[in-house]
């Protein structure tokens, strides 16, 4: 008999559930000794279980591997009785690779007397000063076998140097994870291992500048915002703060209270993929590309966050607790960082005839998380503005990821940062899974250009343009590409709710900068990332249809998620619609990537368009010191 809990239903699991759910597989699953947790998080409710008014039972998800048979399992738990519900083996597919088996193939590669035959003809004696990268595979070799790829570098010692400054050229090891052996060594050939340090601590070696001062940011009377557990509430918004192993950030049941009511604009909103395509022929990294949220999982690389480094201001921070690959809890303290930021005007006017000026400061709720995934950090942001926006922005830094070469050899796919050390030219996409409710569960998508209109007696100057309307009736004809020369927007529409002027209410999703993939449509990378072929698609909410390149994308053939969802040609009309927008950045790396990355920003933003009456921010008070000419 399923058990409930008091607390709510989207409350992401803690270390004690996450312990429980996995001793629950361990007593009833029927699995071998040698089993990896490749992912342990909640079972999140459905709308229709959301909305019955019930009692929910907390349900953990996991996902299996039994190293004694190769073979994934998802395994459904009560987490209230202990009790295995459901048992499902995952057939010809490879369960996401965990942090343990990352680091436990670099030490089996250092440890294979071939690969240090390799290493000593490179005159590296000490292999513990190796530092090994583990690469998912994708479709390079056999699918039915659990592989990695190792590439290398030369750490100058043990204390946490830039070993990305000495690459090992023309190293590879392929690693089997199930048994941790060394399948082959493949080397192409020794290349001098740069001698740089690639310093980037201490001002690069170089002291710091000294002509900083201060910025102190106090809000003597505390944020404006309250927490009551994960439930978030800000001046008119609240929503939510979830977790997800795989996703690490996610955001719950967002609305928007005016007059009283409370409106919701976005049932769940998180990036659901995180696709890196590298472009460099070089035969020792030609391979590389990485689904970073669904070949590793993003969760238990979320950083703890540091007061004054990574968030500045009166700060409020949530824990998240994720699991090892042995299904041990581990907390991540300070994993969100909830704050407050001033960003500018929100609005202002000067009246010449009056000599008035009326003026109003904006500021905006942040919602972040940062993770670090081997050589790169990402930063996940979510902004709520008080004119009722809500954005995302995606911050890349860390350092570029990079390849042994013969010093000063020209490259075209590649830049010499340093000499002997080349950071190959790749590209970063997101996929933004949102579940748009604008007021209400029946909505429809509108793409929107803007037109010229044809010179004639309609446009006798030639200058009148439209916005043009077409609606995204079903699937088939969803799947959109961004237009910035046209203004593209796209808009959800509510189903039936009327603005004061007789309009229906709506959110539009505003492109950022975006960039095509560059990876030909028949390449290896490709045929798994089929999501990359649009910016924009649009599906019914279906709550299993969760990742844009389907719920296992390691080592897959590739042509699952929204392509095969998406066949259908589903109704999407005055439905439960899912918005998947695809937005990302081009990174051919300068020599100020060097040693460590400034942050690059790539986003998009979610605007009300009719949802208010007026200018959502007209309440919002002036600043402190009047500004009253």
């Amino acid at each position: 008999m399923a058990t409930t809990t008091e607390v709510h239903p989207l409350e992401p699991l803690s270390g004690e559930e996450i312990a429980a759910a996995a001793a629950a597989v361990r007593e009833q699953a029927g699995l071998s000794d040698g089993i990896r947790f490749s992912c342990v998080e909640l079972g999140e409710p459905t709308k229709e279980e959301l909305d019955a008014g019930e009692e929910i039972p907390r349900i953990a998800q996991l996902v299996v591997l039994d190293n004694a048979d190769g073979r994934g399992r998802e395994v459904t738990v009560d987490v209230g009785t202990g009790t295995v519900t459901a048992i499902h083996i995952i057939e010809g597919m490879q369960p996401a690779i965990t942090g343990d088996e990352y680091y436990e193939a670099g030490e089996a590669a250092k440890a294979d007397p071939a690969y240090r035959a390799a290493l000593a003809r490179r005159g590296i004696s000490d292999p513990e000063l190796v530092m090994v990268d583990s690469w998912s595979m994708g479709q390079f070799e056999d699918p039915g076998r659990r592989l990695i790829r190792g590439l290398a570098w030369l750490r100058a010692d043990t204390e946490g140097d830039n070993g990305y400054a000495r690459p090992i050229g023309g190293l590879v090891a392929v690693v089997d994870l199930n048994t941790m052996e060394v399948v082959r060594v493949d080397d192409h050939g020794p290349l001098p291992v740069p001698d740089g340090d690639g310093d980037y601590r201490n001002g690069g070696g170089h002291g710091f500048r000294d002509d900083v001062r201060p910025i102190e940011i106090t809000q003597p009377e505390g944020p404006s915002f309250t927490l009551d557990g994960r439930h978030l509430h800000w001046q008119r918004w609240d929503m939510r703060v979830g977790w997800s192993a795989r996703e690490g950030l996610v955001l719950h049941q967002i609305g928007y209270t005016e007059h009283g009511e409370r409106r919701p604009v976005c049932h769940r909103a998180s990036i659901a993929e995180l696709v890196i395509p590298y472009g460099d022929p070089n035969p020792t990294v030609h391979f590389k590309n990485a689904f970073d949220i669904g070949e590793y999982g993003i969760g238990p690389y979320v950083n703890s966050l540091e007061l004054g480094c990574d968030c500045l201001g009166e700060i409020r921070y949530l824990d998240a607790w994720v699991s090892d690959s042995r299904g041990r809890p581990a907390a991540i303290r300070n994993a969100i960082c909830i704050h407050e930021e001033d960003v500018g005007i929100l609005w202002k006017h000067h009246d010449d005839r009056s000599g008035r000026t009326d003026v109003a400061r904006a500021r905006r709720l942040v919602v972040s998380c940062i993770a670090t995934v081997g050589n790169y950090e990402y930063g996940f942001f979510w902004y709520f503005g008080q004119d009722g926006s809500i954005e995302f922005e995606g911050k890349l830094t860390g350092i570029v990821h990079t390849a042994g070469i013969e010093p000063g050899s020209p490259q075209s796919h590649a830049t010499e940062v340093t000499p002997g050390v080349a950071a190959s030219y790749h590209q970063h996409f997101f996929c933004a899974r949102l579940d748009m409710d604008v007021d209400g569960t029946a909505n429809t998508v509108v793409e929107v250009d803007a037109r010229s209109d044809p010179p004639g007696p309609g446009n006798p100057d030639g200058t009148a343009f439209h916005a043009a309307r077409t609606v995204l009736e079903r699937e088939g004809m969803a799947a959109r590409d961004a237009d910035q020369m046209r203004a593209r927007r796209w808009r959800v529409e509510s189903g039936g709710r009327r603005n004061r002027m007789g309009g229906v209410t709506a959110y539009e999703l505003v492109p950022g900068d975006t960039v095509a993939p560059m990876a030909d449509p028949g390449s290896e990378f490709r045929r798994r990332s089929r999501f990359l072929d649009h910016q924009l698609w649009v599906t019914p909410y279906v709550p299993s249809e969760r990742y844009p390149a389907g719920e296992y994308p390691n080592q897959h053939e590739g042509g699952d998620g929204l392509p095969r969802w998406t066949a259908r040609d589903r109704e999407l009309e005055g439905r439960d619609v899912v918005l998947w927008y695809v937005f990302g950045a081009h990174h051919v790396p300068r020599l100020e990537d060097w040693p460590v990355m400034p942050v690059v920003r790539c986003g998009f933003q979610l605007r009300p368009v009719g949802f208010f009456d007026r200018n959502p921010g007209l309440d919002v008070p002036p600043p402190a010191r009047h500004c009253d000419h």
